[in-house]
């Protein structure tokens, strides 16, 4: 895979009873368009405790799909407004995710631009949090 694009990832969060968390990283990722979907592909890192996965945002015109495969596999859905369930998959096992999207603000072209996605989420039936994440993607500049 060609990486064309810089990709700066923020993520926030805030778990109950926990001081909010931070994650913020800058690595290469791959951004293409087919059908109308724009697809964001980057490799997770050590940082973000992923490693050996690859994630995939599919930036559709009503919802965004965050796939990941490797080392974690999974898929969640973010519509604002609705439910989501899914299983995450991990090498220890697999844990039954829903989320509710609380916001989702697209900007992205195929020259780049910015995604926040916003959730609360619930991990095998207990509520665990508010995640927020910011993903901002630019061209990397060409020799």
């Amino acid at each position: 895979m060609t990486y064309d694009f810089l990709l700066k990832v923020k993520g926030v969060q805030k778990y109950e009873d926990r001081e909010p968390e931070t994650i913020e990283l800058t690595t290469e990722a791959d951004l293409r368009g087919e059908d109308g979907v724009l697809y964001l592909c980057y490799a997770e890192s050590e940082l973000t405790g992923l490693q050996g996965t690859e994630t995939i945002f599919e930036l559709h015109r009503d919802k965004v799909v965050l796939r990941r495969r490797g080392a974690v596999t999974s898929e969640m859905v973010f519509a604002p407004g609705q439910v989501n369930q899914s299983l995450y998959n991990t090498e220890e096992g697999a844990l039954l995710i829903t989320v509710r999207t609380t916001a989702v603000e697209d900007e992205m072209t195929l020259a780049g631009g910015s995604l926040h996605v916003a959730y609360d989420i619930t991990i095998e039936g207990l509520g665990m949090g508010h995640i927020d994440y910011w993903l901002e993607a630019q061209q990397k500049a060409r020799p």
